[in-house]
């Protein structure tokens, strides 16, 4: 019987997520849950949330910055913006109201802050990627 710690990343996620569904929670709180994971695990464990929405009768509230990965599991989509919650709706209602493609363009017309912007604040600040 091995620790977690000889376990991949991934498989860490997906024993975690396991653990969590054993007592048939009726929420489910993910944070970032596939951040660090290399692309494979990352799907692996998009897969297992999917399959684990699909399967539980249970709400599973995703806490996440990728907006990509929101916009592929979740059913509604929150905004929030230095702790205010700006919107609550399913993606495409969100992109049809600000009159987007992709998610991420609907989160900046929401904030009210173009990219540009967020890089020219991000300067200002001293944060730089």
């Amino acid at each position: 019987h091995e620790g977690m710690e000889h376990l991949s990343r991934g498989m860490q996620q997906k024993v975690a997520l396991a653990r969590a569904l054993l007592t048939s929670p009726v929420l489910l709180l993910l944070d970032e849950p596939t951040t660090g994971l290399d692309p494979r695990s990352k799907l692996e464990v998009q897969d297992f949330i999917r399959d684990v929405w699909a399967s539980h009768d249970a709400t599973i509230l995703l806490c996440t910055h990728d907006l990509r990965e929101a916009e592929i599991l979740a059913d509604r989509v929150g905004i929030l913006d230095r702790g205010k919650l700006l919107c609550l709706e399913p993606v495409d209602a969100l992109k049809e109201r600000y009159e987007t493609e992709t998610l991420e363009e609907a989160f900046f017309a929401a904030t009210g802050r173009a990219f540009e912007a967020e890089e020219d604040e991000d300067a200002e600040r001293g944060v730089f990627a």
